[in-house]
């Protein structure tokens, strides 16, 4: 997988540092308990230490990462509370979005949703994962967005970082997860295409579970 510690080329550099520091926190390039020193991180960005500094607090406020020391800084570690927490929000907050999906009956929004995924199949090549992702990602924002509550949303963009931290976890830690979770989007996919809200809800939350269930799984062996 490309690394996402290259040099930045564009500004604004704020953003952009942010952004690649936290992809590398996100997809495992800088596990969790990872020291961070921003002079290194400048040094492989090709950016000052100012922004680097900047990115780090930022991150800091999306417990990506944490104050270690008068000066240093560490990835924060993904644990059992953690997950457990992400998906107390996420069966909350996604089934929302099919609720008022089903209320509104919205022939674009159905017609978009049921289209996801629909250029994969088995197997998922791992270079492909990045862009697997990113479709997992949209996905499940476009179910939230048809909640039409801008709260909402933007409460679930706050959790994001580490709903994405869990998703390459998982996905590149169980041999056959990715599959796995290609078929249950399909068949959330197919049951709104199908206009039938009571079985996607059931679908959308068995996908949540099974998630939940398995990172639990793999924190545990590897503790």
């Amino acid at each position: 997988m490309e690394s996402s510690l290259g040099r930045i080329e564009t500004v604004p550099l704020g953003d952009r540092t942010v952004a690649a520091i936290r992809a590398a926190i996100i997809n495992g390039e800088l596990p969790g308990g990872t020291p961070l020193s921003d002079r290194e991180l400048s040094e492989s960005l090709g950016v000052s230490r100012t922004p680097v500094r900047e990115a780090l607090h930022r991150l800091k406020e999306a417990g990506l990462v944490e104050p270690r020391g008068r000066t240093g800084w560490a990835v924060t570690h993904f644990t059992e509370k953690d997950v457990r927490e992400i998906f107390q929000l996420r069966v909350v907050l996604e089934p929302v979005g099919l609720d008022e999906l089903e209320r509104t009956a919205d022939p674009a929004r159905i017609r978009a949703l049921s289209r996801f995924f629909e250029d994969y199949a088995h197997p998922i090549e791992p270079e492909q994962y990045r862009d697997y992702f990113d479709e997992d990602q949209r996905f499940h924002k476009a179910i939230v967005a048809c909640s039409g509550n801008s709260r909402l949303q933007h409460f679930y963009d706050v959790i994001e970082g580490h709903i994405n931290r869990g998703r390459y976890f998982l996905s590149t830690a169980a041999a056959g997860r990715v599959e796995e979770t290609l078929d249950e989007h399909l068949a959330v996919a197919r049951a709104i295409g199908e206009g039938d809200f009571a079985r996607a809800r059931s679908e959308l939350l068995l996908h949540l579970r099974t998630g939940e269930e398995l990172m639990i799984k793999q924190l545990r062996q590897r503790s």
